[in-house]
């Protein structure tokens, strides 16, 4: 489950192919509503909470599933064989589709209440409701040393730094531990370990103090599962469905794998392409379950988005208390107050300042994106049975762009402040993400994401990848540059004229490090044809990314154990 980014609604094709899987997010935690910039806080026009339906941008629902069927249109059959959309407003869901193939062989159609999606990260969202409950139950703390829940297991977080690792560094990402991007993909389900045994044996080094930066993490989504089973006594998968998916009425969602023969529903098949058309293929599975072995339906999932805008409770049944669900809601990190921050599990999206919140997920063949607008009542759910996919995440960011749920990109107005291009000569340089491998075989994927960041005059900035992803940004204040034409937002820490961390508004996941000189200009054709002949990526959140197509072709279709997900 790969990092998640919910790409912003104004992103150009390129930039969206090639970091779907960012998001998403988480990848794609989140406290304060507004930031410290003088920026509006919400979209214009937003109403009030407790929106119904016929209210709000949804008002006419047949305008809605007609702007909805045109979209999926254009992508069913040619981005993914199939997908499932599930969109709430107010307290009821208003559209729950299905579109295309669940499997192309048994010409088998999508239902929208029958056809089971493997979600991936998006699932993280699942594991982090079950662990704010066993906060309001007292029987778990967010600020706690995680190793005080785990007596009676094999797990213990080493004490290399001062302070311990804990349930609020899990829910947003800043453990500090070392980045493996794999959740331990298996092609056999017999290959499936323990989750106790596979926390043991998997264990990352931390490489960071907790609670500094943001580097997103399959281990710390499992860890946190792991505690909270710890701490009820009992395994992750009976855990969820005793306090999520039973009193919720989700009979067809389970993170056990595989799903067992007598759940409710029928699985998607995954799909690869093969040319112009789509072939099923076998299904991987995921060790690291909490992070991302969920699988459910549109209807369920647009249940689940029902409970967190519902204050913790569908109708009368009740999973979270409401003090609770606006704690989980509100920021525990913010990275910059600049730019997009981590609620406890879901990532701001898009405009900064839009108060839209999600995490976006895939599998080796399966994507999925998920966003709240809290301010409109508005809960949107897409998944697809293909990847690289980047339906899920595009139709999201139409739909937010078509109903106004954040508002249209701005010309951004340049600072007042003298020494605009001193600034950005000082920032300028390249940069590497924290939740991306710094050694072994996948540091290749590091390489292909190095930023490098130029004065381009007049105190603006250029930013460049080995893609050719070229984008201008306007200084607005000293060290936070607006993107030109989109919602993005760049912000640097600098001290003592040297950049500590550039956190950007579309990378929720992660913050940008400077790279050391002689680190530098790694990224030749002969380094990446070796380094990336063998990497594989993981499930994070994210979506499709050119380089991972490249290594897909390049890996023999009946081995998935060295298939890449996310």
């Amino acid at each position: 489950m790969t990092q998640p980014r919910l790409s912003t609604a104004d992103s150009s094709t390129d930039r969206s192919t090639r970091r779907s899987f960012l998001a998403g997010l988480g990848s794609l935690a989140l406290v304060v509503v507004g930031t410290a910039t003088g920026r509006t806080t919400a979209a214009t026009g937003a109403p009030s909470p407790g929106s119904r339906p016929g209210e709000g941008p949804f008002a006419a629902a047949d305008e809605l599933e007609a702007f909805i069927d045109d979209v999926m249109a254009e992508r069913i059959g040619t981005a993914t064989p199939g997908a499932t959309v599930a969109i709430v407003s107010g307290d009821a869901p208003i559209l729950t589709k299905g579109y295309g193939a669940a499997d192309v062989d048994a010409d088998r159609p999508v239902r929208a209440d029958e056809t089971v999606f493997r979600v991936g990260s998006v699932g993280k969202l699942v594991t982090y409701t079950a662990v704010m409950k066993g906060v309001e139950q007292g029987i778990l703390d967010l600020d706690t040393d995680v190793n005080s829940y785990l007596d009676d297991s094999r797990v213990t977080v080493p004490d290399t730094y001062d302070d311990p690792v804990t349930l609020r560094h899990l829910g947003t990402h800043t453990a500090g531990f070392e980045s493996t991007l794999d959740p331990d993909i298996v092609a056999d389900p017999d290959s499936l370990d323990t989750l106790e045994a596979l926390l043991t044996d998997q264990q990352p080094s931390r490489i960071r103090p907790p609670g500094e930066l943001v580097g997103y993490s399959n281990y710390g989504a499992a860890l946190a599962g792991h505690v909270v089973a710890e701490a009820h006594g009992t395994t992750f998968e009976e855990l969820v469905q005793a306090a999520i998916f039973d009193p919720l009425g989700m009979t067809h969602s389970t993170f056990a794998q595989p799903v067992p023969a007598d759940q409710p529903g029928d699985l998607a098949a995954p799909h690869i392409r093969d040319g112009e058309s789509f072939l099923t293929t076998d299904d991987v599975y995921i060790n690291m379950r909490p992070a991302g072995s969920l699988s459910a339906t549109a209807t369920d999932m647009a249940t689940f988005m029902r409970a967190h805008l519902g204050d913790g409770a569908v109708d009368a049944t009740r999973i979270l208390d409401a003090e609770t669900a606006e704690a989980m809601h509100n920021r525990h990190h913010v990275r910059h107050p600049a730019v997009t921050n981590w609620r406890y599990g879901f990532h701001e999206y898009g405009n900064p300042d839009a108060n839209l919140i999600g995490h976006s997920g895939a599998t080796v063949n399966f994507t999925s994106s998920l966003l709240l607008a809290p301010d409109y009542d508005v809960g949107i759910f897409v998944a697809s049975n293909s990847n690289p996919s980047e339906l899920p995440t595009t139709v999201v960011d139409e739909i937010v762009a078509e109903f106004d749920l954040q508002r249209a990109p701005t010309t951004p107005t340049p600072t007042s402040r003298p020494g605009g291009q001193e600034r950005a000569e000082t920032v300028a340089g390249e940069y590497s993400l924290t939740y991306l491998p710094q050694s072994g075989p996948l540091q290749a994927v590091d390489l292909l994401e190095h930023l490098t960041v130029e004065p381009a005059g007049n105190g603006r900035v250029r930013t460049t990848t080995l893609e050719g992803d070229a984008r201008q940004w306007v200084e607005s204040e000293p060290y936070v540059y607006d993107e030109v034409g989109g919602h993005d937002v760049l912000a640097f820490e600098v001290t003592d004229g040297e950049v500590d961390v550039l956190s950007m508004s579309s990378e929720p996941t992660g913050v940008y490090q400077p790279v050391p000189f002689q680190e530098r200009q790694f990224v030749t054709g002969a380094v990446l044809g070796t380094a990336v002949s063998g990497f594989g990526l993981s499930l994070a959140g994210w979506g499709g990314h050119s380089i991972r197509r490249t290594w897909k072709q390049q890996s023999t279709d009946d081995d998935p154990d060295t298939a890449d997900a996310e």
